[in-house]
């Protein structure tokens, strides 16, 4: 008997979709029908007619959505070239099988063109993976061949955020979206549990039992209710309309050798265990320069090899850090982190595990966007006021009652956080970072989340430090504005004046000579 697929009425809504408009989403909530959808449009559109057809069906990894097509595709004559992930049918048309897990992944690509292109749970893929894949490989040379991008997904996952942001939020459901800077087309077609006619009555039961927002999510498709990515400003790239700032990824350098370093560590055996290293530049930004994980290795191994890599920066490694889960009596003579100790000749100390805390603190150290000026410039400087104010109140209402009058200094040296391109499972793991359902304000843990807890233990650690030597950026700014009031101005008197503040102020804390130390590039 000839297997027939007959698509149910919120399918023929996606699959009859004009060509002229570039981008479909399909979806919202489980049991939609999202896979079928996708396998099925390049048959029943007829493109696999066409022998010059060439379409790709994107997963984050694979193989969950091959089988699906060898359900329908097998019985007309296509045939599967394992090696190349790829259905070859009659007519020459090929249709591919593509996986990025990493965010550069897309570069393996660079010289192919698709009519077709589909991702399959689009909210997988972070949004420069959806957009430099469709604005550079989805493209037709074929009068009679469209280019078109059509996808399936549910809410959540990493790119919920911009996946809602993309399709969602710009017009109601079913309305075409017209992007304001390309003019291409795009839209949304929602199809929930309900829409699906061969939907088991026994799944519907199981998704009434989950939670609330989970069910919202999964069986009404609810945008609003399931939190999406934690991190949604990391970028490894700039998407068009940004900055050239609105970066984290960049080339191994050459780390000066007086910049403060760091090393935080989360310990594992089945899991991972991760060692990140960073670097403190003098404006404050912490650049990850080095990345060290490895799974089920013994203490002596992975701590030996820590070590190892540490060789000739054990001075300049300010604070070493190692997760909580090492300081518990195991049974063993030794705890995990006195065999540390033993085996990296580093003396460690228990990392701060305020969760919530770490994750603000590593989204403000992503953060590329600038904040909005929050005060208004004050008048009527008194130098009488201000010699009182010191005299009386001190140095710290001193230096208030001064930045009072200057301008608020713009940002600069955004993002706070500079990633090294070798850190490549750091790399994997912040945009796989999504809320917890239940504790709303944190990042749900899953396995290999173990970069992402080391690099929180890093961050806190450098803000620490940041906090403990106030006195010395102080006392840096300071003589700065001084300099600026003076080119400003062209006061001399004045700026002779304030100086001698200045000095004074000084006299009370002092900036210790830096030590030097050998270079680095990793």
């Amino acid at each position: 008997m000839d297997k027939v697929w007959k698509p149910f009425r919120k399918q023929e809504d996606f699959l009859t979709i004009p060509d002229s408009v570039k981008e479909a989403l399909y979806g919202g909530a489980a049991m939609g029908g999202k896979s079928d959808a996708l396998v099925m449009l390049p048959i029943v559109r007829s493109f696999f007619q066409h022998p010059r057809f060439k379409g790709i069906i994107f997963r984050r990894t694979y193989p969950e959505i091959i089988k699906r097509s060898e359900f329908w595709y097998t019985p007309i004559g296509a045939k599967y070239n394992q090696e190349k992930h790829e259905w070859r049918f009659h007519s020459g048309a090929v249709l591919r099988f593509g996986h990025c897990e990493y965010e550069q992944d897309v570069r393996k690509y660079d010289t192919d063109e698709y009519n077709y292109m589909a991702f399959d749970e689009l909210t997988s893929f972070t949004e420069f993976q959806y957009i430099y894949l469709v604005m550079s490989r989805c493209r037709s040379s074929i009068k009679d061949l469209p280019a078109i991008a059509r996808s399936g997904t549910n809410p959540g996952n990493v790119g919920h955020s911009w996946v809602r942001r993309r399709f969602i939020e710009p017009a109601p459901f079913g309305t075409i979206i017209i992007d304001k800077t390309t003019g291409l087309k795009r839209i949304f077609i929602q199809a929930k549990v309900d829409d699906n006619p061969y939907a088991p009555a026994d799944y519907k039961n199981q998704l009434s039992l989950l939670p609330i927002a989970e069910q919202r999510a999964k069986r009404d498709g609810d945008w609003y209710t399931f939190s999406g990515q934690v991190f949604d400003d990391w970028r490894e790239e700039p998407m068009p309309d940004e900055p050239a700032s609105a970066l984290h990824v960049i080339p191994p350098f050459e780390i000066p050798d007086w910049w403060p370093r760091f090393l935080a560590i989360d310990w594992g055996f089945s899991a991972m265990t991760v060692a990140l290293w960073g670097a403190l530049s003098p404006d404050d930004r912490l650049y990850i320069y080095r990345e060290y994980a490895v799974k089920q290795a013994r203490i002596s191994t992975w701590a030996t090899e820590i070590g190892r890599l540490s060789e000739g920066e054990e001075e300049h490694i300010v604070d070493t850090t190692l997760c909580q889960s090492a300081w518990q009596n195991r049974g063993d003579d030794l705890t995990i982190a006195q065999q540390f100790e033993k085996y990296s000749g580093l003396r460690p100390r228990m990392a701060d595990n305020e969760r919530v805390g770490g994750k603000l603190l590593v989204q403000e150290y992503l953060r590329w966007r600038t904040k909005p000026a929050s005060k208004e410039l004050r008048e009527g400087y008194s130098e009488e006021k201000a010699v009182e104010i010191l005299r009386k109140h001190g140095t710290e209402a001193y230096e208030s009652y001064l930045r009072s009058f200057l301008p608020e200094k713009p940002e600069e040296n955004l993002p706070k956080l500079q990633v090294f391109k070798s850190a490549m499972e750091l790399r994997r793991v912040i945009p796989l970072c999504v809320y917890d359902v239940d504790r709303k304000e944190d990042v749900a843990e899953f396995d290999g989340d173990d970069p992402y807890d080391a690099l929180r233990y890093l961050v806190k650690v450098v803000e620490g430090y940041l906090g403990r030597s106030k006195n010395e950026s102080v006392n840096r700014q300071r003589v700065s504005e001084v300099i600026e009031e003076l080119a400003r101005s062209g006061d001399q008197t004045r700026f002779h004046r304030r100086m001698e503040m200045v000095d004074r102020v000084n006299k009370e804390s002092s900036i210790k000579p830096v030590k030097r130390f050998h270079k680095v590039l990793s």
